[in-house]
């Protein structure tokens, strides 16, 4: 009886680490509005190295949506950034890259890659993977090199004028990022919806991806940009300087009851 029960309960055990390491192996969360890395490390009793580790995260800054392995790498992008597939290529996203640059880099305008992906917005993540509809160009054509934004070309940083760190910066930048730029000249953010469309643009009260939010908050207002429309009509922005120290972007959904009460330049 001894012996039996010692060979069920070696079993057991065996088939409970197997178990164990299945579930470290295939775990996958879906970040929620609200989450961060320290809630995720603490939701799954892992270390946030762990999972930055796991994720390729060079930073502590997780979106809504985004996909996060828990337990065990992900072999797949560890050596390239783009791969071939039988309907074009593949680009897995790098740190500090937007849609703009990503097309840039492939010879593809942005409109074709959110078409090609099903994007309802502008916002990727580090590790994401790409479709690259028809692309001509390299892109990371496998030597594992990142491919970085020209962030000191004259359309972007160089140009911008706004005191960094602020709110009107980061949605300067932004809009320079995706092929859309603004003028430098607009002032504080409670001048901007005047200004823009003193400068031609539409704006509404219509939220769209790529728009900028604009409202009175504070002595002098407040812009964040919108990253995308929601199915539910709520939308997703990005901004500086509201719920975070200057030069830390942070994102917020704002319900769909609430969206039409703000400015949108487009």
């Amino acid at each position: 009886m001894k012996k039996f029960a010692f060979a069920v309960t070696a079993a057991s055990g065996a088939a409970a680490v197997i178990a164990n390491h299945e579930a470290e192996a295939s775990t996958q969360h879906t970040v929620q509005s609200g989450d961060s890395l320290w809630s995720i490390s603490e939701q799954y009793g892992v270390s946030v190295d762990e999972i930055k580790q796991n994720n390729n995260l060079d930073n502590n800054m997780v979106f809504p949506g985004q996909v996060i392995e828990i337990g065990g790498s992900d072999q797949d992008s560890s050596s390239n950034n783009s791969s071939q597939t039988s309907g074009g290529s593949t680009h897995t996203v790098q740190s500090g890259e937007s849609l703009n640059v990503i097309a840039s880099n492939y010879g593809v305008s942005v409109d074709e890659l959110m078409s090609a992906n099903n994007l309802n917005g502008y916002l990727i993540h580090p590790g994401q993977s790409l479709t690259i509809p028809n692309g001509t160009g390299t892109g990371g054509s496998g030597n594992g090199a990142t491919q970085t934004p020209n962030t000191g070309s004259s359309s972007a940083s160089d140009a911008n004028l706004y005191d960094w760190g602020q709110c009107t910066w980061h949605v300067f930048n932004r809009r320079a990022e995706t092929g859309k730029p603004i003028s430098t000249y607009w002032w504080n953010a409670d001048h901007w919806a005047s200004n823009a469309a003193a400068d031609g643009y539409t704006v509404n009260n219509t939220p769209t991806a790529g728009s900028i939010m604009q409202n009175y908050e504070g002595p002098i207002g407040h812009v964040a940009y919108v990253e995308q429309v929601n199915p539910d009509g709520s939308i997703l922005i990005s901004e500086m300087n509201y719920n975070t120290p200057p030069g830390t972007v942070d994102y917020r959904t704002i319900p769909a009851s609430q969206a039409s009460s703000y400015n949108y330049i487009h």
